[in-house]
């Protein structure tokens, strides 16, 4: 992998850092924001209920499927463009989903959101991967963690505020104009201070498996996302078949083409490493905890116990806080505990999800112990977000860190996807068959219930991590 820099002096890795971080910050906050301003935006442009959750899978669906192929346009065309391409349309797209007058405008516009994040996202990861060495690949890893995370958690409060500031009658458009000063200093900041990278391969792009694969995982994100929604009807079953399909196909064709000498989207052979395949597993059950924690909690605050999106958006800030803490203590971990900082970080997020269990199940209304479990899943994340990904590119060579960082950053996004479905389906099944008309049965008693629940899944899949993250630190 070759390091083109024309103007080496001038641009540095930190200065990379900086910019590239700001790509990293408004398109995960955009993942988690939208929610706390769904009520506003039903109320103002008088939508569905369908199509207040397409205003969520247009967003995320572009955003997961196109990764593996902006990750490989990044190798072929340079990091550093594909950044800012990406950049300018999640602005453009921004404005214009501010600026919509009906629902199909702002779904369109939040599609048109997802494919800018995904074109920058994996440029981020590759960049830091490529740029950094030794102790302050850590570093960079530990601060885009603090970022990462910040972003996700504090999404709930900051959206909260916005509506509730409703600067200039604005209300919940707000929340993509807050985008437009991030993206604008990334645009002018970023050909001047960013380092270009690419791979040294030929620059042609491997059309059918572009196609082939952001099909096939569309397809799957699409009924997975939507199949609930409109009670599991036929294509819903249909979708993740023919979505198997095409995927087996598509891992097929890569191989193939590798054999041929062509350049595959993503080489299969990557997935014969033992420790990159069991670190993306684990990544993809750990990850499928984040959103669908959120995801229920937030009912239990809002619907549950009544609180205001101000409110329950507030109830996240030690978490935010806490995530910050442990992001900065990540390197330090790592280095002291070596192999096993990773499997420290995600038992504290464990004991921080059993006493969520304990919290919905006997006292729905104890604000501290619920924020006592925030601040463990907090510290947790923050220590695992950016240990994680360093972990797992420290498995590849510099070539295959673009194909690695797009199979990163697809895993993370079907993975959330995968958990906001199986914990949405406990959940709401809890609510509707249970009901408030049992004897004894209170609004904050029903929901704290399926709450705890629900999180068993959580539970589960953090216990599941855990034993493969074990797994990977004794092969080191």
């Amino acid at each position: 992998m070759t390091l083109e820099q024309a103007n080496s002096i001038s641009v540095s890795k930190w200065s990379s850092l900086v910019v590239l971080l700001t790509g990293n910050f408004i398109t995960i906050l955009d993942l988690f924001i939208v929610n706390v301003a769904l009520a506003s935006i039903q109320r103002e442009l008088h939508t569905t209920s369908a199509e207040l959750q397409l205003v969520i899978v247009a967003y995320s669906v572009p955003y997961g499927a196109l990764m593996l192929n902006s990750a490989r346009l990044g190798d072929l065309y340079g990091r550093r463009r594909l950044f800012l391409i990406g950049m300018a349309v999640f602005a453009i797209a921004s404005l214009l989903c501010a600026l919509a007058v009906s629902p199909l405008m702002l779904i369109g516009m939040r599609a048109l959101q997802g494919i800018g994040g995904a074109l920058l996202m994996p440029q981020v990861y590759t960049s830091l991967r490529l740029l950094f060495e030794g102790d302050d690949r850590r570093r960079a890893f530990a601060i885009m963690g603090a970022v990462q995370g910040i972003a996700g958690i504090a999404s709930q409060t900051i959206g909260g505020y916005l509506i509730e500031l409703n600067a200039g009658g604005f209300g919940w458009r707000l929340i993509f104009l807050v985008n437009l000063p991030v993206a604008l200093f990334a645009l002018a900041a970023g050909r001047a201070l960013i380092a270009e990278t690419r791979a040294p391969v030929a620059t042609r792009l491997d059309v059918r498996g572009a196609v082939v694969g952001a099909v096939g995982l569309a397809l799957l994100l699409v009924s997975l996302l939507q199949g609930r929604e409109y009670h599991w009807p036929w294509w819903s079953v249909a979708g993740p078949l023919i979505a198997i399909a095409m995927l087996a196909y598509f891992i097929r064709y890569e191989a193939q083409l590798s054999r041929r000498g062509g350049v595959p989207i993503i080489e299969v052979s990557l997935f014969k490493n033992a420790r990159f395949t069991i670190g993306i597993v684990a990544t993809f059950f750990f990850f499928s905890t984040i959103s669908s924690f959120s995801l229920s909690l937030t009912m239990l605050l809002q619907v549950g116990l009544g609180k205001s999106p101000l409110e329950a958006g507030a109830i996240f800030t030690p978490s935010a806080v806490a995530f910050f803490a442990g992001s900065l203590l990540a390197p330090i971990l790592a280095k002291k505990t070596s192999r096993w900082a990773l499997s420290i970080g995600v038992s504290i997020y464990a004991v921080g999800l059993i006493v969520a269990v304990a919290v919905g199940f006997r006292a729905q209304g104890e604000l501290f112990l619920l924020v006592i479990s925030l601040v463990l899943n907090g510290l947790g994340q923050g220590i695992v977000i950016p240990l994680v990904l360093n972990s797992i590119l420290s498995t590849v060579g510099d070539r295959e860190a673009g194909m690695a960082s797009g199979a990163f950053s697809t895993t993370q996004i079907v993975g959330s996807s995968f958990g906001v479905t199986i914990v949405g389906i406990i959940f709401f099944w809890l609510v509707e068959t249970t009901g408030v008309s049992d004897v004894g049965r209170t609004v904050s008693s029903l929901y704290g219930s399926a709450f705890s629940l629900s999180t068993t899944y959580n539970l589960a899949a953090v216990l599941l991590s855990l034993a493969l993250f074990f797994s990977l630190a004794k092969r080191k």
